[in-house]
């Protein structure tokens, strides 16, 4: 490996600095498909969702039968991560390929600027039938131009409907929201009341519908589910099977959660088989971000980029076309969701996307693959919103992190706090700090490297900056 001098950090950091994002101009598919032949997407994301819940995972003491069975239809992802593990960041991600400083959705509760490409907008256009149901929270209206059909929902409602017009009392949501919500009341299926239904099945039911109703064209359907978010509720027949099993009892309903969540993706998949539609559809499931038991050091359920909060779990499927019962371990992340949906769908990437397509990994070819993931995090909400008024010691709540993984490594840089390096081939990943070490040093260089790369890549010019605040202790 070649040494990576002061000067080369400071002057590559500066370049970083002064990047911005290249304009995209579409690649066109070497052999389109006419759009009869095209798959169906289905795209499934839960919200909070450690990739320890589901059993295809290594977890014993969970029944995730149905996910399991995804998994074995396909691939599954071991190292998929959020381009910025909390919600309305990786979101944007997920819809347009790009990072969160480049869609400018940094914080939760940013709408998707309409002006950007991503994915639903562009089979929209190519004559998909697409709907959206579920958690949005990339803004109170749906983007003009993505959906056919909306049963999307700002963020503020709990699991269990409780109250006509709304998922939520009317005191959980902002003005604006409550308006547009009392004029179309989502609550009322066919003139009958859901009050009391949980909320993941009624969404299934949505999605079920708009699958059945457009099972002889191509359609795209993205379902968003908001558990295992807290709060944490679910069905108590859920709940019961793991009860005393699992401690604490916040844990056991976690799990209770995605117990009830896997039951209606089960009622996904049998829908698709009666239709003989499984080699039909590109199914993607996956979450935004992960959960923090027990919490670390920001005492928060999600905003680290150690992996209980930033590795998520990814399930992809097409079989006919891509590869079954497939275990990757190749280093992926949210941003190349974008990319895969289009390549896998015969139709043009952009240029100026920061994820790549997956299909090469999915195909068997993974020659050439990246192999490493790059992470932005703000591990506290923007000074300001409530709860986070006062600094407290060692809580600075402008701070931000950057970070950076590969199969072996993981780098993370922070504004206020020293650097952290993990070998991820320990027994326990993310808890020794070996940064600083003689014998690591050579690893840190690498890593700060293509972490630099990254920050060219997405315009991101914070990177540059950590990287000189901290090279001196490397160089």
């Amino acid at each position: 490996m070649s040494k990576f001098t002061r000067r080369e950090f400071l002057a590559a950091s500066s370049a970083v600095m002064a990047a911005g994002v290249a304009t995209s101009q579409e690649k066109g598919p070497d052999n389109p498909q006419p759009l009869e032949q095209k798959p169906n997407v289905l795209f499934i994301n839960t919200d909070q969702q450690r990739t320890d819940t589901l059993r295809c995972y290594g977890n014993e003491n969970v029944q995730t039968p149905h996910l399991d069975s995804l998994a074995a239809r396909g691939t599954l992802f071991t190292s998929c991560y959020a381009t910025q593990p909390v919600c309305s960041p990786c979101r944007s991600s997920m819809a347009t390929g790009l990072f969160p400083n480049a869609t400018g959705v940094v914080e939760n509760n940013i709408p998707l600027p309409p002006n950007l490409f991503a994915w639903p907008r562009a089979l929209h256009d190519a004559g998909y039938r697409t709907a959206y149901v579920g958690k949005w929270h990339l803004g109170v209206e749906p983007v003009p131009g993505y959906f056919d059909v909306w049963r999307g929902f700002e963020t503020g409602w709990k699991h269990f409907v409780r109250e006509e017009p709304y998922f939520a009392a009317p005191g959980e949501m902002d003005s604006a929201f409550r308006k547009r919500i009392a004029a179309n009341p989502p609550v009322v299926a066919e003139g009958e009341s859901v009050i009391g239904r949980y909320r993941p099945d009624l969404e299934t039911d949505y999605a079920l519908e708009f699958i059945a109703e457009n099972q002889r064209r191509p359609f795209a359907c993205w379902l968003s589910f908001y558990p295992p978010h807290t709060p944490k509720e679910a069905p108590e027949e859920n709940v019961a099977l793991y009860r005393g099993n699992i401690q604490p009892e916040e844990q056991a309903v976690y799990h209770a959660m995605v117990n009830r969540l896997d039951w209606n993706i089960g009622r996904i998949l049998s829908r698709l088989d009666e239709l003989n539609l499984p080699e039909k559809t590109l199914i993607i499931f996956t979450s935004d971000h992960g959960e923090n038991f027990p919490m670390r050091w920001n005492s928060h359920h999600k905003r680290l980029c150690y992996d209980q909060a930033a590795n998520v779990p990814l399930l992809i499927s097409l079989p006919g076309t891509l590869q079954q019962g497939a275990r990757s371990t190749a280093v992926a992340g949210i941003a190349d969701l974008c990319p895969t949906i289009l390549d896998v769908c015969g139709m043009g990437i952009p240029d100026g996307l920061h994820g790549e397509s997956l299909k090469p990994l999915l195909t068997g070819k993974p020659e050439g693959w990246r192999d490493d993931a790059f992470i932005q995090n703000r591990p506290y909400p923007t000074p300001g919103k409530a709860g986070n008024l006062e600094e407290k010691p060692g809580k600075k709540p402008g701070m931000l992190e950057r970070c950076l993984v590969t199969r072996e490594w993981k780098l993370i840089l922070n504004t206020s706090r020293p650097p952290e390096l993990y070998d991820r081939r320990s027994a326990e990943p993310d808890t020794h700090n070996l940064f600083g070490r003689d014998e690591t040093k050579a690893a840190a260089h690498m890593l700060a490297r293509r972490m630099l790369e990254w920050a060219g890549r997405t315009g991101d010019g914070m990177t540059g900056q950590l990287v000189s605040q901290w090279g001196a202790q490397w160089l």
